[in-house]
């Protein structure tokens, strides 16, 4: 999470969403590059392709593998919009019941009822892109070198399916897709039975961004549509993208070098900008959850968005607080602005000297992804009324109207 301490020497990028993609909330999963500045080591994008893998088929260890479906025919799906590109924290099981990675219990994977009623802890992993289909919970194990397990929606039976540093895991009927890096840090995307069996290359050298209809959506230095069945490939988006949603509607993404949340068609044409500048984009059924930047008496702040696409509407869902307050939630009387441009003014008891400087001392809001579960919305974030609440900063809240710290 967005953390208290503010260096002044940084509080000019407060209001950079480029920014905001390195506030601690997101796990080392994905090589994600931040939005500006070229990737790292651990972060670096694939090379172009190589030869590709035949697409998979049944063997006889496994003749009950199920082929991909074809576009048109509609699969039960273990993920709902673009949930699982916004990390995949929190997924509607489809069963009266939100299967969650907790922040009030160290990470652990639980699940609860929407209302947040009847919370029990399923395991003590730490769980990314939570999956929940036909009476299982698929997800990587972050305490475990990010390796794929599943366990029932009991908590019982939970299984180790794959070793290895593992992402992007998409679960459908006919099979999870995943990508999976070697000993060179280098992904390629996989496709594999629900049991862990029948696991096949599909593509070399790239992260998967997202499954659909048959297809998966892989980047390289572009997003590539991959028919499983045929393994014809078609440009979709030829830039860097992240946060993609595929529907029967069309292609959704994150032009990240232009700043563009964009759609598509199913074909890559007719390509037009929903959303110029934001950042934490989540395209669900019609809606597209994003944070993006407006302006109170206090100055700039970051602002929790949900637009209708086809109408275009755009409500404000939460406004993070742009003012400073204590570890017990007080407000310090010191804005963001005030900290960026007149940090003269600020009484000097608010300040810490360290090795690295004067650090401001007060404590912030930071909002994360919105993930859309059946009807209702849930956040992952950092909030004064958490502190207040809960004696903690982070914590998953539930929209509805409002804001209720719900786990």
């Amino acid at each position: 999470m967005k953390r208290a301490v503010l260096c002044l020497m940084a509080a000019a990028l407060i209001f950079s969403l480029g920014a905001c993609a390195g506030n601690g909330h997101a796990l080392p999963q994905d090589g994600a590059t931040p939005a500006h500045g070229a990737p790292d080591s651990q972060t670096a994008q694939p090379s172009g392709p190589e030869e590709k893998a035949q697409p998979p088929t049944t063997s006889p260890e496994h003749p009950d593998a199920a082929p991909p479906p074809a576009a048109d025919n509609a699969e039960r799906l273990g993920f709902q919009g673009g949930n699982i590109g916004a990390k995949g924290l929190i997924c509607d099981g489809g069963d009266g019941y939100v299967y969650y990675r907790s922040e009030s219990d160290g990470w652990r994977l639980y699940r609860a009822k929407p209302d947040g009623a009847e919370k029990t802890k399923l395991s003590n992993a730490a769980p990314d892109c939570i999956n929940v289909l036909d009476g299982w919970v698929y997800f990587l194990n972050y305490w475990d070198g990010f390796s794929i397990w599943k366990i029932r929606t009991d908590g019982t039976e939970e299984t180790k399916l794959f070793g290895g540093y593992c992402g992007d895991l998409y679960v459908a009927e006919s099979g999870m897709y995943f990508d999976m890096r070697d000993e060179n840090n280098s992904p390629s995307v996989y496709r594999a039975d629900l049991d862990g069996g029948n696991m096949a290359l599909l593509y070399p050298n790239a992260w998967l961004r997202y499954y659909y209809g048959g297809k998966v959506y892989v980047y390289t230095t572009q997003l590539v549509a991959v028919d499983i069945a045929t393994g014809e490939e078609q440009v979709v988006a030829p830039t860097y993208i992240h946060n993609v949603t595929v529907d029967e509607s069309g292609i959704y993404y994150w032009a990240v070098n232009e700043g563009e949340y964009r759609h598509a068609d199913l074909d890559g044409s007719n390509a037009r900008v929903l959303v110029k500048g934001g950042d934490y984009f989540n395209y669900c059924g019609g809606a597209l959850y994003y944070m993006g930047i407006g302006e109170n008496k206090n100055g700039p702040c970051h602002i929790v968005y949900k637009l209708n696409v086809d109408s275009n509407e755009k409500t404000a869902l939460y406004e993070e607080a742009n003012e400073f307050f204590d570890a017990h939630g007080q407000w310090l009387g010191v804005t963001f602005r005030q900290l960026q441009e007149s940090p003269e003014t600020i009484d000097p008891k608010l300040f810490e000297k360290s090795v690295d400087g004067m650090f401001f001392k007060g404590l912030n809001e930071s909002v994360w992804y919105v993930y859309a579960c059946g009807e209702r919305l849930y956040m992952r974030a950092a909030l004064r009324e958490s502190l207040i609440q809960k004696g903690r900063l982070d914590c998953i809240a539930r929209l509805d109207g409002g804001v209720t710290v719900w786990d």
